[in-house]
């Protein structure tokens, strides 16, 4: 959108928005989407692209909680043993962090609910919570065009999405809006874009996977900070034992596989570099078994 021949950045155009019932309402009508033919080719390729996208970064959130899993299933058998329990106590080491407590005993950490959220105005047609999230980002202003056409429960999860995935942009918002379900359309009524190509039984099909993997995507990713801290408290658990002699011999002499579990999720930095999957080397960490 542009006024006086500039082009208005996202603070700009919630202004637009706030003052729309006043001297900026014949601004606000101008955010439409452009008329653009989005052919059948265009769809498909744009589809394809973001759900590889979404499921690859899945993987890299979820990367945390395998490192989770692969510790507690190296820690559950050999803390069914009295006599490693009562190693670990004479050495100082019976503490266990208590959410890798919880996940060897089989039970989940308790996560904070969110509250369920208060309904908040519209303005002109888009939920002030979406403003407000987008307000930090670059948004151009077509792509409140695309979400004014969803309901605003769907407006708040696509903004989540556009963050996100660091796809604050045009062509994103017009693929969730084309995605959108007419049940989450603010009219249903409207019918929706017909693509060449592209059959009404296969953009269902791609409604339902393109929805599935935003969901999983975003849970992992409201997810991946509490396991990558329950990661780290792990980590330094598995540090004081790797350090204490005897526990070292015990797993070397007991479970050798689960020690080599162990030390290989040691061998993996901590930090921006530990989201990559860790890669094989013949270096390893060692440990003296007296």
């Amino acid at each position: 959108m542009k006024a006086r021949g500039k082009s208005l950045g996202l603070e700009a155009a919630y202004q637009v928005l706030q003052n729309s019932s006043t001297r900026h309402a014949a601004l606000v009508e101008e955010m439409y989407e452009p008329a653009r033919l989005f052919t059948g080719p265009w769809l498909c390729r744009t589809y394809e692209a973001e759900c590889e996208r979404t499921r690859k970064l899945t993987t890299e959130a979820e990367i945390p909680r395998h490192r989770l899993e692969t510790i507690v299933q190296a820690m559950r058998d050999p803390l069914k043993q009295e006599r490693f329990r009562r190693l670990l106590s004479a050495e100082g080491l019976a503490a266990v962090p208590k959410t890798l407590a919880l996940r060897i005993n089989g039970e989940q950490p308790a996560q904070t609910p969110r509250p369920p959220a208060e309904p908040k105005p519209l303005i002109s047609g888009i939920s002030s919570e979406v403003v407000d999230l987008l307000q930090d980002w670059y948004t151009p202003p077509q792509v409140f065009a695309s979400l004014r056409r969803m309901l605003p429960e769907r407006q708040l999860k696509a903004a989540r999405l556009m963050i996100a995935l660091n796809r604050a942009n045009f062509h994103y918002a017009q693929l969730l809006s084309t995605l959108t379900p007419l049940s989450q359309l603010a009219d249903p009524s409207r019918p929706k874009r017909n693509f060449a190509s592209v059959t009404a039984e296969q953009l269902a099909g791609m409604e339902i996977e393109f929805d599935a993997l935003n969901d999983e995507f975003l849970n992992c990713a409201s997810l991946c900070g509490m396991w990558a801290l329950e990661l780290m408290a792990a980590r330094s658990y598995l540090d004081r034992l790797m350090e204490n002699a005897r526990v070292v011999r015990y797993l070397a002499q007991n479970f050798p596989e689960q020690l080599a579990e162990l030390q290989t999720i040691l061998d993996i930095p901590m930090g921006r570099e530990a989201l990559a999957r860790p890669k094989r080397s013949g270096r390893k960490r060692k440990h003296l078994v007296f």
